[in-house]
């Protein structure tokens, strides 16, 4: 009744309409990739897209004649981050918040909020600030950058500060009640109905605010690579920023940099408010650490009759404020030939390189001697016996001048590593900081913002209760068999080495506490209210191995 075989066109249907379906199923459920027609001028190859934006030339042909003073023209781009590596991998502590993650480039597939990733974890959302009670917003707010556990124990004080230009800011005053104290638990991904204790502010007396100055007759000069600096800009306008001095930089990679990035380095120092100028070095076969002297020349052609100081630093030299620094300056006579900076507090460092000024103090020539210095410094780096920038100035200083290192009080090399804990905690009054992103890290950034809320009170110290030390912009130190034997006049030795070689210049030092008998809460994060008031955040990480949550102790000072 039917015929035997089957017509091949409906074969040939049949097989076409399979092909059809089975490749719509894969195509919508991701198992193939979608097709692009190759009209469309929108979609670029993967090399290409990669690409997109970068320049091939530099700033300047390799042929382009050297000359002093060649400033870097300002364009826009952004260099490309450097890809992260396994040991640059951060160590996650056990229930941290975690930073948000990159999106994966997936072609066609959906991302489901709460579904696990591809190694079963799960991501929670970011916790918002805004569902949360305005006075825990900046806790917050910050909780992710700091990988604070989802739930911590909290306190919140206000302090109440009364400013005098007459209290003795190296006293260590005994505040009778404790400073932490009413401390609640709060879990940052629900704290809309959170209760926060409020108790009466703590009055304490500070130093009055530095009184707003310019510091037009300063000017500073670092050498150091594209990613170091950019990396610096925020510190650098923490001191610089608006206040009338300047900063020349060589930039030692600059001619593998195209104009774009080069600008774009260039505009970011502008944004920060920063009056600076990029340079190339004046020798391409110069090392970073001759660059450390030579950019004085650079900054000659950059200064005016006004200029008294010019100041050689490292790229991690850091100042509070310049106010102190120029004070301290104006003691000296900048109209003769003046060589000014510190030695390494570390005898050994004295014995192997020499009494000099070491860099990261900073080294300051007065205006005389920095001409001097700026006509010889090719005949200077020819003739040097070393290639370590300090070494290099101080013999170019005594060659050419009758000038002899006059050490200003104050500036720290702060050659310490590790945890420099007893340095910050001993009621200092440094005119600089340094190293604290290699030796140490610590948020010199955050920590002094101190200084621009009440002066000389950053590192200033009060005594709580019978346990605690809190020390402006550093730490709350508690103890555990209280404060009365401590002999808080002098340093305690935490750094690694830590010994008789620093006798000399900061005198002897205590033994260290060790963990069970001393508790840090370290300052992590600061911001200015728009009323003025200034928040601090000090942290204690909780001991995760056995379930202890993150501690961390609120300060507000408050604008009046």
């Amino acid at each position: 009744m039917f015929p035997s075989k089957v017509p091949r066109v409906f074969v040939l249907a049949s097989v076409a309409l399979l092909f059809l379906v089975t490749y719509t199923t894969l195509h919508l459920y991701h198992r193939v990739p979608p097709s692009y027609s190759t009209a469309n001028p929108q979609v670029a190859p993967i090399k290409d897209a990669v690409t997109i934006g970068e320049q091939d030339d530099p700033i300047h042909d390799d042929d382009t004649a050297e000359t002093t003073g060649t400033a870097l023209l300002p364009g826009f781009a952004t260099p490309a981050p450097k890809p992260a590596t396994h040991d640059d991998e951060p160590v996650r502590r056990p229930g941290a918040i975690e930073k948000p993650l990159p999106p994966a480039v997936e072609f066609g597939g959906n991302v489901n909020v709460g579904e696990a990733n591809s190694d079963g974890e799960h991501h929670l959302p970011l916790p918002d600030p805004r569902d949360c009670p305005k006075d825990l917003q900046f806790l917050v707010r910050s909780s992710v950058n700091l990988e604070l556990t989802e739930r911590v124990r909290y306190t919140r004080r206000n302090i109440w500060p009364v400013l005098s230009s007459a209290i003795n800011r190296d006293e260590v005053a005994n505040i009778t009640e404790p400073l932490i104290k009413d401390d609640v638990e709060v879990d940052l991904y629900d704290c809309g109905d959170a209760t926060i204790p409020i108790s009466a502010p703590i009055k304490l007396h500070v130093p009055k605010p530095y009184p707003e100055a310019t510091f037009g007759h300063l000017i500073f000069g670092v050498a150091t690579d594209y990613n170091r600096l950019n990396d610096s800009i925020g510190p650098f306008a923490h001191w610089i920023s608006g206040t009338g001095a300047r900063l020349v930089a060589v930039v030692m990679d600059a001619k593998e940099k195209s104009v774009d990035e080069m600008g774009e380095l260039w505009r970011a120092f502008e944004s920060a408010g920063i009056n600076a100028t990029l340079v190339k070095p004046i020798n391409e076969t110069f090392t970073t650490s001759q660059n450390h002297f030579t950019v004085l020349v650079n900054m000659l052609e950059y200064s005016d009759p006004g200029t008294q100081w010019y100041g050689l630093l490292d790229d991690d030299t850091f100042f509070p404020s310049l106010k102190p620094l120029s004070d301290s300056l104006a003691a000296l006579d900048h109209e003769v030939d003046a060589y000014v900076g510190a030695l390494s507090e570390d005898f050994a460092a004295v014995r192997n390189f020499g009494f000099m000024a070491f860099g990261g103090a900073g080294v300051f020539l007065s205006a005389p001697l920095a001409r001097k210095l700026g006509y010889q410094a090719l005949e200077c780096i020819d003739e040097a016996t070393s290639k370590e920038g300090d070494i290099i100035i101080r013999d170019c200083v005594y060659t050419n001048s009758k000038a002899k290192l006059t050490i200003l009080p104050g500036l720290y090399q702060q050659d310490m590593r590790e945890d420099v804990s007893g340095f910050f905690e001993a009621g200092l009054k440094p005119l600089n900081l340094h190293h604290w992103k290699s030796w140490y890290k610590e948020p010199v950034e955050q920590m002094a913002k101190a200084s621009k809320f009440c002066g000389d009170c950053f590192l200033q110290r009060w005594r709580f209760s019978t346990d605690t030390v809190f020390s402006n912009g550093f730490s709350i130190a508690t103890y555990r068999d209280g404060v009365d034997l401590i002999d808080l006049q002098s340093m305690e030795g935490t750094w690694s080495k830590a010994g008789r070689d620093y006798d000399f210049s900061i005198g002897p030092l205590r033994d260290p506490y060790p963990a069970d008998e001393k508790s840090s809460y370290k300052l992590r994060e600061a911001e200015f209210s728009e009323n003025g008031d200034l928040k601090q955040l000090y942290v204690r990480v909780g001991d995760s191995s056995v379930g202890e949550l993150d501690e961390v102790v609120e300060l507000v000072w408050q604008r009046h």
